[in-house]
């Protein structure tokens, strides 16, 4: 008889911290929308470092000092990227505000730091799907649910009454900006569905079905088109990560018809209370779209649910090859579109297939904007970029938009080059991209779910602002993720 292990102090820790994070960080609020920007992060880092603190403290007392160990390669790269951060700032001209990044969405130097600090804190912690789903669930579905009743117009907290009628529109839920809820609910709505793929237990099958549909109907709520992108491209992307999971490919195509079907309804809702969706969003839900895939999914479901998992594996490869030729395909249409075919009429597409400064509320033009002016950086200072704020400091010489100070580029990875260079963008790239490497190599349902949040976060990244709770959740499940490998590795050993 197995003699069932109390969990410790630091277990408790963990599993404290990300619940706090995980449940309750979507949900922080202040002063309404007023300060949503300043609550969110203040509610990250204050928990985060006393949490980092608390967890060098145990290692102090359990180690007699700090442990002797071989460094990974993504915690390599994390260090390098800090130390470019660091120089960075330093050789910008504005230490402080470069460290704080008031004027960089709170992404500067001090939160660099502490995303590193929490991605080792998590080493060795004994991090369980649970741990994660649970809280990460609890907070999709409730302000997934306050997103939907806001879009439907029903203001639960009282929050969208205090703005004016132009920000009404831009305000939604507790997640703030609708690029930002955009951002949040494409990290963690694709952790669910591929942790839905995977469940055995019939009972939680179906409250991670319910949290589903809660977050998908807020993607679409929210109208934000970045959201329509990073959830499109991790629900494309599924298949590719579930080398190792055959009954994730399995049930894939029920997840396909499950999605249309939802899709579906919520489009019939929102027009049964004369709301509207957003423009792109409001094409891809068209019925003759959607309920092709619905069947397309449900056929081959009973196709494929009694073949082999060495037959799985070789469909898997076969959708690999026709993804990556349809995505081919749809760029040199895309250019096709916007040169030789110019004049081709699109009708209501056209917004989104031909590219101007102002295709995506004025992001080419702002993208331009940005990379022209990183192309008159000193070569030194395209290394290491100019510091958290750079982007900021030229516009006050330049103004982009008459009317406000630009402080993003609208794009995650712009705004990186800007701030921290070529060095540090490539240092940043490569922490993520090993971490994940190191988990798809591992394997196993929970590093599945994990990495199909993070991948659908880092499309939606192309075309949006880092922010909390998106950005900061993004380290959080990241860190969380490590931590299960590392415990695994020591299991096994």
């Amino acid at each position: 008889m197995e003699t069932k292990v109390k969990p410790s102090a630091e277990t408790w820790l963990c599993r404290g911290y990300l619940f706090l994070q995980l449940a309750l960080l979507p949900l922080a609020v202040h002063n309404g929308f007023f300060d949503i920007t300043e609550t969110k992060t203040v509610c990250f880092v204050v928990p985060t470092v006393a949490f980092v603190l608390a967890r060098l403290g145990f290692t102090l007392y359990r180690e007699n000092g700090l442990p002797r160990r071989k460094l990974s390669g993504a915690e390599w790269a994390a260090i390098a990227f800090c130390l470019i951060c660091f120089i960075a700032s330093v050789t910008g001209g504005d230490f402080a505000g470069s460290f704080l990044g008031e004027r960089g969405r709170y992404q500067g130097l001090g939160m660099m730091w502490l995303y590193a600090a929490l991605y080792f804190a998590f080493s060795g912690a004994q991090v369980r799907r649970q741990d994660v789903l649970l809280p990460l669930g609890l907070g999709l579905f409730l302000s997934g649910a306050l997103t939907v009743c806001n879009h439907l117009g029903y203001d639960m907290l009282g929050f969208c009454s205090q703005l004016g009628e132009f920000d009404r529109g831009r305000y939604i839920s507790t997640l703030g900006n609708i690029n930002f809820a955009g951002a949040f609910l494409t990290l963690v709505w694709p952790v669910c569905a591929a942790a839905l793929l995977t469940e055995k237990q019939l009972r939680r099958g179906i409250l991670l079905g319910a949290v589903c549909i809660a977050g998908l109907w807020a993607a679409m709520a929210v109208r934000s088109e970045c959201a329509v992108l990073g959830i499109g491209a991790a629900l494309a992307l599924l298949p590719l990560l579930a080398k190792k999971e055959p009954d994730a490919l399995r049930r894939y195509p029920l997840l396909l018809t499950g999605t249309a079907l939802s899709v579906l309804a919520y489009r019939a809702i929102v027009y049964g209370f004369a709301k509207f969706l957003s423009s792109l969003g409001r094409r891809l839900s068209e019925p003759v779209l959607l309920l092709p895939l619905a069947a397309l999914g449900l056929a081959a479901y009973f196709l494929l649910r009694r073949r082999s998992d060495r037959v799985l594996l070789r469909v898997r490869r076969m959708y690999g090859f026709v993804l990556i030729f349809a995505i081919l395909a749809a760029a040199l249409m895309l250019v096709l579109l916007n040169t030789v075919w110019s004049a081709v009429p699109l009708g209501g597409m056209d917004e989104w297939l031909r590219f101007s400064d102002a295709w995506g509320t004025d992001r080419i033009g702002v993208w331009k904007y940005s990379l022209a002016l990183f192309g008159e950086f000193p070569l030194w200072k395209k290394l290491i970029g100019g510091g958290c704020g750079v982007l900021a400091a030229l516009d006050v010489q330049h103004r982009y938009f008459p009317d406000a100070i630009l402080d993003t580029a609208h794009c995650e990875y712009i705004q990186l080059l800007l701030n921290w260079g070529v060095l540090g963008l490539g240092a940043y790239l490569a922490w993520i991209v090993l971490a994940l490497r190191r988990a798809l190599k591992k394997g196993g349902a929970f590093s599945f779910a994990l990495a199909a949040g993070l991948l659908g976060y880092g499309v939606q990244a192309l075309v949006n602002i880092a922010q909390a709770p998106g950005i900061s959740l993004f380290f959080v499940l990241l860190a969380a993720l490590r931590g299960q490998n590392d415990a695994e590795e020591l299991t096994c050993g």
